[in-house]
């Protein structure tokens, strides 16, 4: 992550604000975002609301929030001092892209909206926010996983790949089978996908591409 040091100050320096934070992300500009409202799942959608890497992880039960990098860097950091002796992989699931920008107390109205202050993140009801794999005994792992919980504001439970997928504060759903796009769209081919598979296996367009 670091560098070593070298005779060019400035170089040094701005790789030392880029990386300052775990959670921060690489954006050399800061563009300011409005407060916004933590989305509320609607249409069926499950994005992100079962596990997809790890064999336990740990998932947000109420009602959806806006959390902090600093809050989910203290819940980080607690896993990773409990996962440290058995070697187990710890997969995230966020990422904090959202600029907060605070302007102090007693502030006259207008002039912008003050400065940047912190890095944060929405995280709707359902979201699955850490992952565990590796050779970990279950119930360390829901040690770790519960003191972790405990960092963090809200209502979370801990779910393994059997479990069903929340949906809602109040509602669970049976995992349902991925579907193969691929065999769907050959069986029923729409137009466009029509002409990509014809672009791949007629030469005449080949000759033709790319001018």
């Amino acid at each position: 992550m670091f560098t070593s040091i070298s005779k060019n100050t400035s170089a040094v320096t701005s790789i030392f604000k880029r990386f300052k934070h775990e959670y921060a992300p690489r954006f050399r500009e800061v563009e300011k975002a409005q407060k916004g409202r933590v989305s509320v799942r609607t249409g069926g959608s499950i994005k992100g609301n079962s596990l997809e890497f790890g064999k336990i992880g740990l998932r947000l039960k109420s009602r959806g929030l806006r959390m902090s990098a600093n809050q989910l860097l203290a819940a980080d950091k607690v896993l990773r001092r409990e996962l440290r002796p058995t070697k187990s992989k710890l997969f995230t699931r966020f990422v904090c892209d959202l600029a907060v920008c605070i302007k102090g107390n007693q502030t006259r109205m207008g002039k912008g909206k003050g400065p940047f202050d912190h890095w944060a993140t929405r995280i709707p009801t359902g979201k699955v926010l850490f992952e565990i794999d590796g050779g970990i005994h279950d119930k360390v792992a829901r040690e770790a996983l519960r003191k972790a919980a405990d960092k963090l504001p809200g209502l979370y439970e801990i779910i393994t790949p059997e479990s069903k997928v929340r949906v809602s504060m109040t509602d669970l759903i049976d995992k349902p089978e991925k579907i193969n796009y691929v065999e769907k769209l050959n069986a029923q081919p729409s137009k466009k996908w029509s002409n990509i598979q014809e672009f791949k296996t007629n030469p005449m367009y080949k000759l033709y591409s790319g001018r």
